[in-house]
């Protein structure tokens, strides 16, 4: 049954409508199985190996987004670690993500993107206008212009099935797009059989702006990949040198999503011997101990302004050292409050004030209003 939708938070939508469409939304829960408990005995020793780990970066505790969500909300999940229970850790992670959050980006469950609206079908037709947005970007689907009106194309692309969306950006990219089964909850669109979050086409994006500026051989890095994503799609799209610089629990998220994915042999966790091919989790720390230029792009989507300004500034230094070429940004300005008189950084201002970063474009992120897209240059001596 069609619905009205609440217009307070219309403007959130690039394809706006009047009424909602039925577009079908679908839950998966993972199921567990005994086979997870060797997983979790590597991603207990793997974060294990990060305590007794030094660096510069490890020693600032200064409070952000992120140490008050770990504090406030995974605390169960440090339990089990602490415990050495395997098994017990799997199930957690099995189950994540199946109850509503308010934070995003390490989980495929519904979460605070859509915090206006938690119904169903208007949570399946934010995902639906995300898809649409990667259409476009991507040249499969024009883009609407409202100054042509009705007579031209404007809001004909909502109008779309998204199965035939989704063949369209398959046939452009070569690949599936449509996630597998999981070891992890998802909801979202249901689509042959499969289902697609608005953070798989996020990090879709991401992947494909990653693989149009590097070679298959290059060696690639995200800092704060949530569950591996990006890194998930790059495998897919030939680019198997890829490094993730992260909090070691975040890690812990994304090691069990992607062995769960790709297998044991495709994901190198802190402390393993490194694996030709295979997706490589570090602490995020741990990019000071890099080669110089081994990187060709690094990028970062949705979490530096989050993080406080002295970490951002040693990630700074880091990158300039580590990256060759490319330094990818997608992030907010909306500089909001965090805690006491610290507020969300904005990159683009820091980043341009620095003269090793030169700034190629600059342009809005097609998927989400308000997010920033910039390409930049990484020159030092």
């Amino acid at each position: 049954m069609n619905s009205t939708p609440d217009t307070d938070y219309w403007h959130t939508l690039v394809h706006p409508v009047d009424e909602l469409p039925f577009l079908p939304f679908g839950k998966r829960d993972a199921q567990w199985n005994p086979d997870m408990v060797a997983t979790g005995h590597r991603l207990i020793a793997a974060y294990k190996a990060t305590l007794a780990q030094e660096g510069r970066l490890k020693q600032i505790t200064d409070e952000d987004l992120w140490s008050a969500l770990i504090r406030e909300n995974l605390g169960q999940l440090l339990g089990l670690i602490g415990a050495n229970d395997a098994e017990g850790l799997t199930r957690y992670l099995t189950d994540f993500g199946k109850e509503y959050t308010w934070f995003g980006g390490i989980t495929t469950g519904v979460d605070g993107y859509t915090y206006w609206n938690l119904k169903e079908d208007f949570v399946a037709y934010s995902y639906f206008d995300k898809l649409l947005c990667l259409a476009e970007a991507l040249g499969v689907l024009s883009a609407e212009s409202p100054e042509q009106g009705a007579g031209g194309k404007w809001g004909q692309n909502r109008l779309l099935q998204p199965e035939a969306v989704v063949d369209a950006v398959e046939a452009q990219l070569g690949i599936s797009i449509v996630p597998p089964e999981g070891p992890m909850h998802v909801a979202g669109l249901s689509i042959r059989g499969g289902i697609l979050h608005y953070r798989h086409i996020n990090a879709l994006y991401l992947a494909t702006r990653i693989r149009d500026i590097s070679a298959p051989d290059d060696w690639i890095c995200e800092f704060g990949g949530g569950i591996g994503l990006a890194a998930f799609y790059l495998n897919r799209m030939g680019r198997k040198n890829v490094t993730i610089f992260d909090l070691p629990i975040v890690n812990l998220l994304s090691g069990f999503f992607l062995i769960g994915m790709l297998g044991h042999d495709a994901v190198c966790l802190e402390g393993e011997e490194q694996r030709e091919g295979a997706i490589r989790l570090r602490a995020n720390w741990n990019c000071a101990n890099e080669p110089a230029k081994r990187f060709r792009v690094v990028a970062n989507q949705d979490s530096f302004p989050e993080i406080n300004r002295r970490i951002f500034d040693e990630y700074v230094a880091q990158i300039k050292r580590v990256c060759s070429e490319y330094l990818l940004s997608i992030n907010h300005e909306g500089e909001q409050m965090i805690s006491g008189a610290a507020r969300h950084l904005h990159v683009s201002r820091i980043l341009s004030a620095d003269p090793s970063f030169r700034r190629i474009f600059r342009s809005p992120y097609w998927l989400r209003k308000g997010y920033v897209e910039e390409l930049y240059r990484v020159e030092t001596a």
